[in-house]
């Protein structure tokens, strides 16, 4: 397996950055994203997870209109879905897991993050 494609909804308003909500709808939004993103996961690599070292994220972000965040801050609001990633073994441990710059587009009828993971030498 080269690279894997994963798509997620969009994170929920708890879990971005600049959101001011209530820790514990906070959590339940990471807790939640986090299961979206390892369940993803694991239907891609169908129960056999490659369990790399290093790797690459390329980020595609499509959104219902062209108000799109600040590309720090979508990455922020990524990390429960990266911490998906590893709970479904595609990468070893998150830390080695490198974000590209996010792409972003305007799809008003299917907004959605495409994640493509690569592995890295």
């Amino acid at each position: 397996m080269t690279s894997l494609t994963i798509t997620i909804p969009l994170s929920p308003k708890a879990v971005k950055p600049n959101a001011r909500s209530h820790w514990r709808r906070k959590a339940q939004g990471n807790h939640t994203y986090r299961k979206q993103a390892w369940a993803a996961a694991t239907v891609v690599v169908k129960g056999k997870p490659p369990r790399w070292l290093k790797a690459k994220m390329e980020v595609k972000a499509y959104f219902k209109t062209m108000n799109f965040p600040d590309p720090t801050n979508l990455m922020a609001s990524l990390k429960a879905a990266e911490d998906g990633l590893q709970d479904a073994g595609v990468i070893v441990n998150d830390r080695d897991l490198w974000p590209e710059r996010p792409q972003m587009f305007k799809d008003a009828a299917n907004p959605r993050i495409e994640l493509t993971i690569t592995p890295e030498s």
